[in-house]
């Protein structure tokens, strides 16, 4: 259910958008990230394409620079956000496709020694990194078990992880950028 939303500013009706770009996280106005992950998807395809284009012209290094600053880059933003949706998948495969096409693979090898051999961490690697580095520079925000019980055990130094609440969206973003 969506609620109209009339907001006038200097005597000019604001419009409302469906979706819009934020510091290279597309949002749309249900807080969902379909249309993040759509975009992403369709500019990871593009990435693989150039790949192949480079391919018979460059080195494997120059391909594997273009694929930190291009692909990688765009599968960082917002990683924390995704969660373990089907979209994960789809850019995970689509990962598996440019690591075949810079280390010269057929479409069924495997890419395990390639992601060894180049040094690259998978995007669920990449996601479990992120979220470790959130909480790890955010742990102001989060309580210890000795802090929620007074129980002398041995996981009293770790951090306590709430059974049924989670952080909101805002405070997530001000934290990550």
């Amino acid at each position: 259910m969506t609620y109209a939303l009339n907001t006038v500013y200097n005597n000019q009706a604001l419009t409302v958008t469906e979706n819009i770009k934020f510091l290279g996280v597309y949002l749309d106005c249900s807080l969902t990230w379909k249309s993040h992950k759509d975009n992403l998807i369709k500019k990871l395809i593009s990435i693989c394409f150039l790949l192949r284009k480079l391919l018979p012209i460059v080195n494997v290094k120059v391909l594997h620079m273009v694929y930190f600053a291009h692909f990688c880059s765009h599968i960082s933003c917002g990683v924390v956000f995704w969660d373990s949706s089907s979209s994960m998948r789809n850019v995970f495969i689509i990962q598996k496709r440019a690591i075949r096409i810079m280390l010269r693979l057929g479409p069924r090898s495997s890419c395990i020694e390639g992601l060894i051999k180049l040094d690259i961490l998978t995007v669920p690697c990449l996601y479990i990194y992120a979220l470790m580095l959130f909480a790890v520079k955010n742990l102001n925000i989060y309580q210890t078990n000795s802090c929620v019980h007074g129980m002398n055990a041995r996981q009293q130094n770790e951090l306590h992880i709430p059974g049924n609440t989670f952080l909101n969206t805002e405070r997530c973003l001000l934290f990550i950028y």
